[in-house]
C-alpha cells in the first residue's frame, strides 16, 4: 500500500528537522514590531485602511530568537510568540516565517487570540482586535523582521523546572530559583524586603489578600530570553499569568525595582496607559524629589507628553517614569484615593484628556499647575532617602546610592551619617582616598569614634601605607582598648613587618576580649602564623582554640580533628586537662559516650585544673 503524505506535512516535518539542526550551531534572531490602534468598535474600515479612525497609540520593538518562545506585556494583554524563520530553499525568492502567536488579555473579561501565521520578511500582519475599556477596542498589527544572528546570553529556561530549581512560598509569593544560587544563599532577606514591599501597598491602599493569587516570583542569576526584559528596571512582568522575574547573581540585583507595584495594580485595577499605570506602581519612590531634581535642571517633561503611551514611550524613560509617580502621588494625596481609582479605571490614552474633566473637572495643565505649585513648597524628608539610599546600597546600586547621599549633604548639611555612608560606600567601591576624605570629614563631628579611625586605617593600610595604617589602630585602641579588629590588625602588621613577638601580643589581647566567631577566627589563624614562623608547631593551644571554636559552632567532626592534634601535642597537665575534657565533650555529642568517658576518667587521673576536674566529675554523674 502507497502512503500519501500531504504537501504541508512534508513542509512541516523538514522545517522541524531544519530548525533543530540550525538551533545546534546558530540563533538566527528576529525583530518584531507590535503596533496597537486605539478606537471605537463601531468603525467597520479594514484594519489597513488609511482613513480608519483608529490611533496608533503604543509600540514596542522586541527580540526573539529562531524557534524560541518569547512572552512580552503590553496595552492589556500578554504576547507569546513564537517565531520560526523558514529556509530559502522552501520559501522561494522572498524569506520567509512561521508565527505562532498566543494573546490572553488581563482579567476581569480575559480574551484569547491563538494564530499560526505565515508571513514575509517585514510584512505588516493584522492579528486581531480585543476589548479595551469604555467600551473601545485595540487593534493589534505585527511586523517581523529577520536580522540575522543574535548572541545568547543565557541559556536558562524557567519553563523546564526539574530538580535545579527550587520553589518557596511566603504569605503573598512563590519565589522560584536555582538551588544552591546566590538567590537561595540570601532567600530570607529577599523574602523579608519583597513581603515588605507588598505590605507597604497593603496598608496605604487598603486591599486585602483574598483579592490576590500569590504572585509568581521569579529570582534569576540571567536575562531568561522567554520574556522581554525591561532595561529601566531589569525586570520583566507577566501581570496576565501574575508573574514577575528579577536578575539576582553577584554583580547584578534588581529585587529593588518597582515590580510589586505595577503587578498588583494590573491585576487589581486593570490596565492603564503608563502615566497612570507606572505612576501607582512607583508610588513610594522618592518622586517628588527626582522631579523637583528635572525641573532644577531643565529637563521635565511636560504631561502632555506623557499621556499616551507611544509619546510616554519615547520620552527619557527614567524622567517619564519619576514624573509619573510624583503626579499620581499629588493626585492620591490632595484629591483621594477613590477618585484616582476611578480615573485610572476608565481611562484609556485617546479618552484621558475627556476622562480627566470628567473625575477631576479640571483639564490636564490646570491639575499639572497645581501639582508644580505643591512641588515648589514640597519639603523633604531625610528618613525617606536613608531608607532608600540603604535599599539601593544592599542591592549593589552604588551609582543611586552616591547620588542619595550626596543629596542628603545638599539638602541637609553636613550629616555625619551620610558623611559615613559615603566614605563606606567609597570603600566597597575600592576607591580607598575618598573613602579616607569622607571619613575624616565625619571624625571632625565624632573625633573619638573608633569605627572610622579603624575603617581608614584599612584604607591606607590596602593602599600598602602600612604605618600610617598602624596609627590609625593605636587611635582607635586609644579610643577603645577593647576594638579587637584594631588589634589583629595590629597583629597583621606586625607579622608582615616580622615582629613575631609583637604579632602575638596583640593577637593573645584580642583573643582575651569577647568576639564573634568569625574574629575568633581570625585572631587564632593569626596565632597559628606567628607559632608557625616562631618555629612552635609543637605548641597545641591554637589547635585546642580552633577545635573550641568548631565545636561551638557545632561543627563537631572539625572540632576533634583539631583537637586530637591538641592531644598528641600537649604534655603539660593544666593544657592536657582542657583538650581531653574537650574531647569528651565532643564525643558525647556526636553519641559516643563510652569514648566520651574514657577521656572524663583521664582528665581525673591527670593533676588538670580544678574547674576541668570538676566538670569532668559532672558529667560522669549524669552517665
Amino acid at each position: 500500500m502507497k502512503i500519501q503524505y500531504s504537501k504541508s506535512f512534508l513542509l512541516s516535518f523538514l522545517l522541524l528537522f531544519l530548525f533543530s539542526v540550525e538551533l545546534a550551531y546558530s540563533s538566527p534572531g528576529i525583530l518584531l514590531r507590535i503596533d496597537i490602534e486605539e478606537g471605537i468598535p463601531e468603525d467597520s474600515s479594514s484594519p489597513m485602511d488609511p482613513n480608519s479612525d483608529f490611533q496608533l497609540i503604543d509600540q514596542k520593538e522586541i527580540k526573539l530568537f529562531n524557534g524560541r518562545q518569547t512572552a512580552s506585556f503590553q496595552a492589556n494583554f500578554t504576547l507569546a510568540i513564537t517565531a520560526i524563520i523558514i529556509p530559502k530553499e522552501l520559501s522561494g525568492d522572498s524569506q520567509e516565517l512561521m508565527l505562532t502567536v498566543e494573546l490572553i488579555t488581563l482579567a476581569p473579561e480575559a480574551q484569547t487570540i491563538f494564530k499560526e501565521i505565515s508571513a514575509k520578511d517585514n510584512q505588516t500582519l493584522f492579528l486581531g482586535q480585543v476589548r479595551a475599556k469604555m467600551e473601545r477596542v485595540y487593534r493589534i498589527f505585527l511586523t517581523p523582521k529577520i536580522i540575522g544572528n543574535l548572541e545568547e546570553q543565557c541559556e536558562l529556561s524557567t519553563s523546564d523546572r526539574k530538580e535545579d530549581w527550587e520553589e518557596l512560598p511566603s504569605s503573598h509569593f512563590f519565589f522560584w530559583y536555582l538551588d544552591n544560587s546566590l538567590a537561595d544563599f540570601h532567600w530570607r532577606r529577599i523574602k523579608g524586603f519583597v513581603e515588605d514591599e507588598y505590605r507597604r501597598f497593603r496598608e496605604v491602599f487598603g486591599f486585602t489578600q483574598p483579592a490576590m493569587d500569590r504572585m509568581v516570583y521569579y529570582l534569576v542569576p540571567c536575562r531568561v530570553p522567554e520574556v522581554v526584559w525591561d532595561s529601566r528596571f531589569d525586570m520583566s512582568l507577566d501581570p496576565v499569568k501574575n508573574k514577575t522575574y528579577v536578575i539576582y547573581n553577584l554583580y547584578e540585583r534588581s529585587l529593588d525595582s518597582p515590580n510589586v507595584g505595577f503587578l498588583l495594580f494590573y491585576r487589581l485595577w486593570g490596565y492603564a496607559p503608563p502615566l497612570l499605570a507606572e505612576g501607582i506602581g512607583g508610588y513610594f519612590s522618592l518622586s517628588h524629589h527626582f522631579t523637583k531634581k528635572l525641573i532644577k535642571d531643565d529637563k521635565f517633561i511636560p504631561l502632555e507628553n506623557l499621556k499616551i503611551s507611544l509619546d510616554y514611550r519615547s520620552q527619557p524613560q527614567k524622567a517619564a517614569f519619576v514624573e509619573a509617580s510624583s503626579f499620581v502621588r499629588f493626585l492620591v494625596h490632595e484629591y483621594n484615593l477613590d477618585k484616582f481609582k476611578n480615573f485610572y479605571q476608565q481611562a484609556t490614552d485617546l479618552t484621558f484628556d475627556e476622562t480627566v474633566m470628567k473625575v477631576y473637572g479640571k483639564d490636564l495643565a490646570t491639575l499639572e499647575d497645581e501639582w508644580l505649585s505643591f512641588l515648589d513648597g514640597y519639603k523633604d524628608v531625610k528618613a525617606d532617602f536613608y531608607h532608600l539610599a540603604a535599599v539601593k546600597m544592599s542591592y549593589i546600586h552604588f551609582d543611586e546610592a552616591q547620588e542619595l547621599y550626596e543629596d542628603i549633604l545638599e539638602l541637609f548639611g553636613r550629616d555625619v551619617g551620610a558623611l559615613r555612608s559615603l566614605a563606606y560606600l567609597h570603600y566597597l567601591r575600592g576607591e580607598y582616598d575618598e573613602s579616607k576624605k569622607f571619613y575624616l570629614e565625619a571624625l571632625s563631628g565624632d573625633s573619638l569614634n573608633p569605627e572610622y579611625l579603624y575603617i581608614i586605617g584599612n584604607t591606607v593600610y590596602l593602599q600598602g601605607r602600612y604605618d600610617e595604617a598602624r596609627k590609625f589602630y593605636q587611635k582607635a585602641l586609644f579610643s577603645d582598648s577593647s576594638y579587637v579588629d584594631a588589634y589583629i590588625k595590629l597583629g597583621e602588621l606586625d607579622l608582615l613587618e616580622g615582629s613575631l613577638l609583637s604579632a602575638q601580643d596583640h593577637f593573645n589581647k584580642a583573643d582575651a576580649i569577647k568576639a564573634s566567631y568569625q574574629t575568633k577566627i581570625d585572631i587564632y589563624s593569626g596565632l597559628g602564623n606567628v607559632f608557625q614562623k616562631l618555629h612552635n608547631e609543637e605548641r597545641a593551644l591554637p589547635y585546642l582554640k580552633r577545635g573550641e571554636l568548631f565545636f561551638n559552632l557545632g561543627e563537631i567532626d572539625s572540632a576533634i580533628n583539631y583537637l586530637k592534634i591538641a592531644e598528641f601535642l600537649e604534655d603539660k597537665p593544666l593544657y592536657r586537662g582542657r583538650v581531653l575534657l574537650a574531647l569528651g565533650k565532643a564525643y558525647e555529642k556526636k553519641g559516643e559516650g563510652k569514648r566520651a568517658k574514657e577521656y572524663y576518667d583521664e582528665v581525673l587521673d591527670l593533676p588538670a585544673g580544678f574547674q576541668e576536674r570538676k566538670e569532668a566529675k559532672e558529667l560522669l554523674k549524669s552517665k
